[in-house]
């Protein structure tokens, strides 16, 4: 099948195009929109009718004067079903957002790919993860790390500064600069790693991307008591915390065999119901439309 993404320039954009590409019998192509600058609707346009997409997937910023219009987005979705992939769709500054779009009528479907139960979507699911930079695990030699952006002062950069001052986390910043693969390779040295799954506001939990990550990398993972992962995975696919203190008791008193125990609970779930094929099929269900899966890794 022929897929387009339509996606503003930010990094996250491309990993959810490496996961389809992961098992797609054809490569994806790529349109970016600078969503804060001026307007490019006719360039989408027409390079989007020049490339003859079987479905369009479009992941654009909440609000910005560089999104298309909701004329534009409906013409396009003349020319291919129009898909909405929001990965912050628990945040409730999405919500009139992702409203406005279902009153404009302007996509085919909207689906939140970071669990979310209380958002307008059409339908809810989790991240698509590219497994393959996962596939060569590390000396797993880092007891508990933590990668990903420490962000200014708020709760997560309070939360991993306390931790790093008392070395009971590793922690690796991902930088603007690092590839993905760094980011991939450090969690396969991690027997443990520490998932925040507070949602860009602070305001409320999602299910990250990092956790089906984590399953993906075969560590086991450290995840909020407020976190909905109990919606999306069976009971032992984690390690509950609630405090930091929570946290270096873990990290100082859990087994290996533990460790071992819940790692592999969670790695068995990504592996059997969370591929980048098992969701987006799930995706392309929903507007009648089936994809040839090339994928060929069984499950772990």
């Amino acid at each position: 099948m022929h897929a387009l993404f339509i996606t503003t320039k930010t990094n996250e954009c491309v990993n959810h195009i490496r996961a389809w590409n992961s098992f797609a019998s054809t490569s994806a192509d790529h349109i970016t929109y600078d969503h804060m600058a001026i307007r490019n609707d006719a360039q989408i346009i027409d390079k989007t009718r020049l490339l003859c997409p079987e479905v369009i997937f479009y992941i654009g910023a909440a609000k910005a004067l560089g999104n298309p219009r909701a004329e534009t987005l409906r013409e396009l979705r003349q020319i291919a079903p129009l898909i909405h992939l929001c990965s912050d769709a628990t945040d409730q500054p999405w919500h009139p957002v992702l409203a406005g779009y279902r009153t404009k009528e302007c996509f085919d479907l909207q689906v939140a790919i970071d669990g979310a139960r209380n958002a307008p979507v059409d339908f809810s699911t989790l991240t698509p993860v590219d497994p393959k930079p996962f596939e060569i695990y590390g000396p797993r030699d880092i007891r508990c790390g933590f990668s990903g952006t420490v962000g200014r002062w708020n709760e997560r950069s309070e939360i991993l500064s306390a931790l790093r001052w008392f070395d009971w986390v590793t922690v690796r910043a991902r930088e603007a600069t690092d590839g993905y693969e760094d980011h991939a390779r450090f969690m396969t040295w991690c027997k443990m790693t520490l998932n925040l799954s507070w949602t860009g506001t602070g305001h409320a939990h999602h299910i990250k991307g990092r956790v089906i990550e984590s399953g993906f990398a075969g560590c086991a993972l450290l995840e909020h008591v407020d976190s909905p992962i109990a919606d999306w995975f069976p009971n032992g696919c984690w390690i509950p915390w609630r405090t930091v203190k929570d946290i270096a008791g873990i990290v100082a008193e859990t087994s290996e065999a533990d460790i071992a125990v819940s790692a592999n609970a969670l790695t068995t779930a990504v592996h059997s119901q969370w591929t980048p094929a098992l969701i987006y099929g799930s995706i392309l269900s929903k507007v009648g439309l089936n994809v040839h899966i090339t994928e060929s890794r069984p499950a772990a």
